[in-house]
């Protein structure tokens, strides 16, 4: 047992009691570990889940989740019980649920629909909690339509991004999601406010029953429709089934109507957040920084925002050329690095950021087959909506300009613009055959838009760390 484990095992003999026969560290982008406890002639199944790194933009952090945890446990909601937040390694300490979270695991149609209609029915038990209590708990509640669908979360987060963003250059596409945000607000929610889990749709299941909730460090009072965007993002990895069945099933068990237009503009913001909370670790990442695996996050999350808003002004987006790789003579030495990493992660049992620096390598060696090439059509996509081509040195400062001037009448130019951009960064993240390179379509909510799923399009059952 490492001298960490060793720290944390003795926290959770001082606090739970018994004696600790195990505790393993978790292959994850941040800290985490299983806990089996001795207690009382029976194990005791516990999970310590660790603090992100201090430059991920998190208006809550651990601490924040206790609350959280307190909070549904005391109306009854199933949620592993919080025993409280160990100093030394910095770690919340709760019950370990089984099960999985991925409902491509279930064992048929049937079981799918009886776990997602259980868990509708916890989602009910949430949205009736009082104001009053989730007040009580620590929770800001909104004070006007706006504040219903951005104050409780978004506002704090662009405050902290822009802290932590502060010196470096800005981000063309942030800037245009916050600005796409706060013109298009929503009228008329204040009086939808519920107390809300936002990352929604995160619960285990084991034989047919949801073992628990998880994962609650987006969850404050705000516009039930939040959940609804985060089920869009959430059936990419989780299997869901048929959403538009899931949404006529979400009316009925938790008798909150839905506003389809309010979805999916909360589905552009859902997917802003994850653009603004990776920014400043990949402008300047720390030891141990998962880069790649934040640049997944960042890239996805900002061409689903664009395919939303998209799909609410009613165009489509194309899809951009892939450029011929062309290695430069520095390909012999990024072929030895990633190979070499590849070799190291494999000795060491797959250490976890040994296996997350080869993927950046792996990115760095694809940059150097196509970088320039997409480095051009970026710029010549520039060149055309400017109507002028801007020196190479220039271009973010013009763009930035453009974005912070331009009226609405040129909105779908820039989405196409910034898409297009995107698309291109994604394309330089890893090698053709990766799995890191797929992006699945959301599919929508609404019955009269079925979207078939691609297999080849989306990731394979437990293919994502966690959801296995």
């Amino acid at each position: 047992m490492s001298d960490e484990a060793a720290r944390l095992g003795a926290w959770i003999e001082r606090a739970v009691g018994g004696r600790v026969i195990r505790v393993t560290p978790l292959a994850r982008w941040r800290p985490a570990w299983d806990v089996d406890v001795e207690l009382d002639g029976h194990v005791l199944a516990l999970h310590a889940r660790g603090e992100r790194e201090p430059r991920i933009v998190m208006p809550n952090r651990i601490a924040d989740e206790v609350a959280v945890h307190d909070l549904l446990e005391a109306h009854g909601i199933p949620v592993p019980h919080a025993y409280g937040l160990c100093d030394d390694p910095y770690a919340l300490v709760m019950d370990r649920l089984s099960g999985h979270v991925d409902l491509s695991f279930a064992a048929d149609d049937a079981e799918r629909s009886r776990v997602l209609d259980e868990y509708l029915g916890i989602l009910a038990r949430i949205y009736a909690i009082p104001l009053a209590a989730a007040a009580g708990a620590g929770f800001a509640l909104p004070g006007d339509s706006a504040a219903t669908g951005l104050g409780g979360y978004w506002r704090r987060l662009e405050a902290q991004y822009d802290r932590l963003m502060e010196g470096r250059p800005a981000d063309p596409v942030a800037e245009f999601l916050r600005r796409w945000m706060r013109d298009n607000v929503p009228p008329g929610r204040h009086a939808a406010a519920r107390f809300i889990p936002y990352d929604a749709f995160q619960f285990m299941f084991d034989g047919g029953r949801v073992t628990g909730l998880i994962d609650f460090e987006h969850a404050h009072v705000g516009d039930p429709m939040m959940d609804l965007a985060a089920l869009r993002v959430r059936d990419t990895i989780k299997n869901i089934g048929e959403l538009s069945d899931t949404a006529a099933r979400y009316e009925k068990l938790t008798g909150v109507a839905i506003d389809h237009d309010v979805v999916e503009y909360h589905t552009v913001l859902y997917n802003a957040i994850s653009v603004l909370s990776t920014g400043p670790p990949l402008a300047d990442p720390l030891r141990g920084t998962d880069w790649l695996s934040y640049l997944a996050w960042y890239v996805n999350g900002a061409r689903w925002a664009f395919e939303c808003i998209a799909e609410i002004r009613g165009y489509r987006l194309a899809p951009v050329a892939v450029p011929e790789a062309r290695p430069s003579r520095h390909a012999p030495a990024l072929r030895h690095l990633v190979n070499g990493l590849r070799a190291l992660s494999a000795e060491t049992d797959g250490d976890y950021e040994l296996a997350g620096l080869g993927r950046v390598a792996n990115h760095l060696k694809r940059v150097d087959e196509v970088g320039a090439a997409l480095d051009a059509a970026d710029l010549e996509d520039l060149s055309r909506v400017l109507g002028y081509r801007p020196d190479p040195t220039e271009a973010e400062a013009e763009l930035l300009t453009l974005v912070a001037t331009a009226g609405p009448e040129r909105e779908e130019e820039l989405v196409r613009l910034l898409d297009a951009r995107m698309q291109r960064m994604h394309l330089a993240m890893a090698s053709p055959t990766s799995l890191m390179l797929r992006h699945p379509l959301l599919r929508s909510l609404r019955a009269d838009r079925p979207t078939v799923r691609d297999p080849n399009d989306g990731w394979p059952a437990g293919a994502i760390p966690g959801t296995a």
